[in-house]
């Protein structure tokens, strides 16, 4: 499944941007970089979301925040059941997707739902959903009732306090259009957490990497690919030189 999953991710980058580096040769935690809309961004195809070793999430999030570049999860599953298209499944702050919601977020249409474990809510656009109550001539009660809530509960919806549930969001959205529900920007980098850069340091701005191409990076006034395998050289220049990152012996 993995192989079919690798290509059709590929045939659908290729038709909204370019693949710029491909290495399938081991399991690092990155399968490929591309270029999208003018930007970097490193992608990861697997199976499964929740197949992936911790190693690999902390790598390509010290990459994702020391290279200021996205990093996404291309997957068939999580937790061993199907994802759903507009579905963003988050594993240790890592965004995974499917190959349906990545090719409809390459024509601008982002995903509203979020799923962590089994749980999956979205996030309400406080202001638009109350100009759109208003505007219907609905009170806070009515609205409540609609979603069999507390008017409490509404009133923070309005006020941006509290996310919706998948069921909430999607009555909202019946009712009020799709306009009510924020998008979920996949296309923005994330940080490692200081659990991950304290297992990963090497010193204050140096970071070790287990399963990427460079063994590590480090940070001053710029990123810094640190190589220490010379047989990682040719790759990791590479990598490096479509990423505009210095490579450096460690």
């Amino acid at each position: 499944m993995e192989n079919k999953l690798l290509n059709a991710t590929l045939n659908i980058v290729r038709q909204h941007g370019d693949s710029l580096f491909l290495d399938v040769s081991r399991p690092y935690a990155y399968t490929m970089l591309i270029d999208y809309d003018r930007r970097k961004i490193l992608l990861k195809v697997v199976t499964d979301a929740d197949d992936m070793p911790t190693s690999a999430l902390r790598d390509i999030k010290l990459l994702s925040e020391f290279l200021s570049i996205p990093v996404l999860g291309i997957v068939a599953m999580a937790r061993g059941e199907v994802l759903e298209e507009g579905v963003v499944y988050k594993r240790d702050n890592v965004n995974f997707i499917s190959l349906a919601t990545l090719a409809r977020a390459f024509r601008g249409e982002l995903p509203v739902f979020v799923q962590i474990k089994g749980r999956r809510y979205a996030f309400v656009d406080g202001q638009r959903l109350r100009e759109a109550r208003e505007r219907e001539g609905l009170s806070l009660g009515a609205v409540s009732e609609m979603l069999s809530v507390s008017r409490e509960t509404v009133y923070r919806y309005e006020r941006e306090e509290l996310n919706l549930s998948e069921a909430a969001a999607r009555a909202l959205a019946r009712r009020f259009g799709p306009d009510v529900l924020k998008r979920i920007d996949i296309f923005s980098s994330i940080k490692a957490d200081p659990i991950d850069k304290a297992s990963r340091a090497i010193d204050a701005k140096t970071y070790r990497l287990e399963l990427s191409h460079p063994n590590g990076i480090a940070y001053e006034d710029r990123p810094l690919f640190i190589l220490k395998d010379e047989d990682k050289r040719e790759k990791t220049e590479e990598l490096a030189g479509h990423l505009g990152v210095e490579v450096v012996r460690g």
